[in-house]
Formats: C-alpha cells, sequence, structure tokens
C-alpha cells in the first residue's frame, strides 16, 4: 500500500484509509482534572465517599430547558411535545435511543485513558458486538454528529445523564481525536480502530460546533481555548489536501494559497469556530470573512450544488468550482445545519441566505425535478431522512405548506427509517452467546441514531402542524410511531 492507488483499493476492503505516516498520535492530547480539598483533618469514610461522588459527578447549575428555549439560541430545536399521538411516538423513540447508548457505555465497557467519552460506530449483530477491530468502523470520533444529538437532546430535556454524556464526549474528541500541533493541527481523524489511525484528516471533526454548547452552558475555559486554536486551521488545507487521493482535473497545485474545500464538511467547519470567536470577542473581521465566503459561494453558478470549490486561505474567498453538479451526502450532517441555523439569524447576506435555502429545498428532490432545476445531470443522494431537516428548514422559512408535507414524509419513510436501523428491537442477550449478558438492538448505527435524532429535534421545532397532517395518511410510518 505505497501509492495512492494501492490505498484506494485496499479502502474499499477495510473502509479505513491507510497512508504512511499519516496515522500518527503525534499531536493529540488528553486533559485530566484534579480537585483539591482542604481539611482541617482526615475525614470519615462517609465524608469520603461522599466527596468522591461529588468528584466523579459534580453540581452544575444550568438553566431550564424552557429558559434556554425562550431566549432562543443554539437554533433550531424543540422542547419534548407529547400533545399528539405521533409526537409522542417520536419522543418516545428519541428517548429510547438515549437510554439505548446510555447503558451501552457501561455494558460494552466504553472506557480507558484513550476512549472515554466516545461510542462506536458500526454494529455486528452476528457476534452480538459493536466492530471495535474492523476497521474503519470501531470509534465514532464524531461522525456525522453524536456531539451534537446529545448536547441539542440535553437543552430540550435537561436530563443530568445526557449531560455527562455529552461533556464526556466533547472532551474526548476535543482532544484525542484532533491533532494541536504538527502538520495536521487544526484537523481531526475520522472513525477507525485507533482514535488517529485513519488517514483521514479533516476540520469535520475538529468542527467547533460540536464544542460551543458546551462552552456556552459551563464558560469552561480548556474548550474555550480549543475553539479559539481553530481560527486559523483553514490554513492547514494548505498541507492536507482532503482529496488527494481522488484528485479532479483543475485542483490546485499543493502548497499554495488556493486549496480544494467543500462547502460543508470543511467551509462550515471554520464557520462555526469563525462564528463563535466573533461573539466572544466581538472583533469584526471573523464577521468580515465569513461575509466574504459567503458573498463568494453565492456569486458561483451552482451555489452548494457544486459541493466544493476553489478556496483562497488568506482572504477566505471562492475563487471558482467549475462548472460541475457535485451533490455530497456529507456535506450537511457535520453540524453545516445547525451552524448555519444560528449564523443566518446574525448576518444578513441575501444572496447567500437564497443560495442555502435553495440547496434545503432541493436536496432531497426527487430526481428529475433537480436536474430540469440545476440543468444538469445529479448522481445519488444519501441520508434522505437526516436531510429531511433541510427540506423542513427550506419549508419554514418559505412558508410552503406543500413542501413542509414532504419534509414530514422524508422523516417518516419507512424505507429510509428501516435503512438508519432505528427500529426498536431492543432485546438481552445471554448464555453461550456473550461472556456478559449484554443489550443490544441489531439494527444500531451511530449514524443513523445520531442523524435521525437531529431530524426529528428540528422537525418538530419548524414543521410539527405537517407532521400530524401526514401521520393519518402514512402507510409507511414507523413501526412502533402511533399514527
Amino acid at each position: 500500500m505505497t501509492t495512492h492507488a494501492r490505498q484506494n483499493e485496499g479502502l474499499e476492503i477495510t473502509y479505513e484509509d491507510y497512508e504512511p505516516g499519516w496515522g500518527t498520535p503525534f499531536g493529540v492530547a488528553r486533559t485530566s482534572e484534579l480537585t483539591l480539598w482542604a481539611l482541617s483533618g482526615t475525614p470519615s469514610r462517609e465524608t469520603l465517599s461522599v466527596m468522591a461522588r461529588g468528584v466523579e459527578t459534580p453540581p452544575r447549575l444550568v438553566c431550564s430547558p424552557e429558559r434556554i428555549r425562550a431566549v432562543e439560541v443554539f437554533g433550531d430545536w424543540s422542547l419534548p411535545d407529547r400533545s399528539t399521538p405521533l409526537r409522542a411516538g417520536i419522543e418516545t423513540r428519541l428517548d429510547d435511543t438515549l437510554d439505548l447508548y446510555r447503558d451501552q457505555i457501561a455494558q460494552r465497557r466504553w472506557y480507558g485513558f484513550w476512549n472515554y467519552g466516545d461510542v462506536m460506530h458500526s454494529y455486528d449483530a452476528d457476534r452480538h458486538e459493536w466492530k471495535y477491530d474492523i476497521g474503519g468502523f470501531a470509534w465514532a470520533n464524531s461522525e456525522l454528529s453524536p456531539d451534537l444529538w446529545l448536547w441539542y437532546s440535553f437543552l430540550r430535556t435537561g436530563r443530568a445523564d445526557v449531560f455527562r454524556m455529552a461533556e464526556a464526549m466533547t472532551r474526548h474528541s476535543s482532544e484525542v481525536d484532533c491533532y494541536h500541533i504538527g502538520p495536521h493541527r487544526g484537523f481531526g481523524t475520522r472513525h477507525g480502530v485507533q482514535h488517529w489511525s485513519d488517514s483521514s484528516k479533516q476540520p469535520r471533526v475538529s468542527n467547533a460546533a460540536f464544542r460551543r454548547i458546551y462552552f456556552y452552558l459551563t464558560a469552561d475555559e480548556r474548550i474555550g481555548d480549543l475553539m479559539r486554536s481553530l481560527v486559523g486551521s483553514d490554513e492547514t488545507l494548505t498541507r492536507v489536501q482532503i482529496r488527494r487521493k481522488r484528485p479532479a482535473a483543475g485542483d490546485p497545485a499543493p502548497g499554495g494559497p488556493i486549496v480544494d474545500a467543500g462547502f460543508g464538511t470543511d467551509w462550515s467547519s471554520f464557520l462555526a469556530a469563525w462564528m463563535t470567536e466573533w461573539e466572544r470577542t466581538g472583533d469584526n473581521r471573523w464577521r468580515d470573512r465569513i461575509v466574504t465566503g459567503m458573498r463568494s459561494l453565492a456569486a458561483l453558478p451552482r451555489r452548494w450544488f457544486h459541493g466544493g470549490g476553489y478556496y483562497n486561505v488568506h482572504t477566505g474567498q471562492f475563487t471558482g468550482a467549475g462548472e460541475g453538479i457535485s451533490i455530497s451526502h456529507l456535506n450537511a450532517v457535520f453540524g453545516a445545519v445547525e451552524t448555519h441555523s444560528e449564523l443566518l439569524r446574525m448576518v444578513d447576506v441575501p444572496a447567500y441566505r437564497a443560495a442555502w435555502i435553495e440547496y434545503c429545498k432541493w436536496y432531497n428532490a426527487p430526481a428529475a425535478e433537480l436536474q430540469a432545476h440545476l440543468g444538469g445531470r445529479v448522481g445519488t443522494r444519501g441520508l434522505p431522512q437526516g436531510h429531511s431537516r433541510l427540506t423542513a428548514y427550506a419549508a419554514y422559512h418559505l412558508q410552503d405548506d406543500a413542501l413542509a408535507r414532504r419534509a414530514a414524509h422524508e422523516l417518516l419513510d419507512q424505507t429510509h427509517f428501516e435503512d438508519f436501523r432505528l427500529q426498536s428491537r431492543r432485546r438481552t442477550v445471554s448464555g453461550s452467546d456473550v461472556l456478559n449478558p449484554v443489550e443490544e438492538d441489531p439494527g444500531m448505527s451511530t449514524n443513523g441514531v445520531s442523524q435521525w435524532g437531529l431530524a426529528a429535534i428540528q422537525a418538530l421545532a419548524l414543521i410539527p402542524t405537517a407532521l400530524d397532517s401526514v401521520s393519518a395518511s402514512a402507510p409507511s410510518a414507523p413501526a412502533g410511531i402511533a399514527r
């Protein structure tokens, strides 16, 4: 596997990308906290136990979900709503998936110095075990935003157990899954057997969108420092070419200020860091950098439907993207939706707002309609259920009832639901099948749980009436969700 061609061939087998010198832990971090107690004498055993519990689960002062929701921060999310049978069914599914992952952490012993806080990516129902030893399918490393799923779940429920899951994941993913020094600094590593093993180094993992909710709820200084360190991470694209193994004609020469950048996985990750720094400091140079990128992207012929473009790391401007259509199912699932939900309330660039709503409206549209809209052939678009929240966003802002009903159908579609393997088949496995009794859902998938959870939360906020209107007539509504 000494050439990119051979590595790409291996990638088809292992789903973990190998490249000499790239699967390195050099530059990752791990922060620990030390708590000191000043006492007049040796405490009793009972007192020591109370102190230990306080260190393990320190009390947190937080606002109620209703108060946080009332001030309209963190974009589009909804408080729990069981006012109709369908909404109650969705809430039950949301609770079930949270409980399942909470229990898996203990049952599967997802602990350890480097691993604590992360969850695993894919499940092997034949072995009744998560794929901890199969390349690319082991630790999640923030793949498809489990961090955001947990944080938005906490915002709306106020559950202490969910907060501690989200806190542990934030501390882990911001430290261990990311590079803080060295040639890959500012980027993170895609999911793998070891947290740094895959040679795919991208800003979609180091994304400040995954950290900002924790920071604003707690004022944690370490997380604040880590987000601040990301404001110049777009420069790392001059050393780490995302498409280096599958270059396209016209790609910029390596090493120069013009780089190839995806709109969602790359640029939107930078947006989250710039937006947060602007919020924290009031320094308008970060707002200006955001606006420069917005205006230049909106001026491209096919806007977000290019998928990415040629980006100047010195100016923050997109300089071109060719004429092709490139629609990636990953572009909007690494915090781009949540970042835009917040950003577009603060920055008004009408042409860019229109470009983003266009992408939201058309991504899940029937292929023939999308091809007619773009004037070119479109390929397969993945993750339709997760992208239902884009359709819902467009429907809400365009005040389009028909589009809202389409979004509801996309969320509730049985085929897409089964693709995400979220049918509840939770059961206990014991005896000779396993070393210790465990619970499982054979269709467990962190990608699926995270994206469906985020889509459901946002649909309940943006199109609740449309959900109710289609539920009674939708024969494909997911099993277990009342109509």
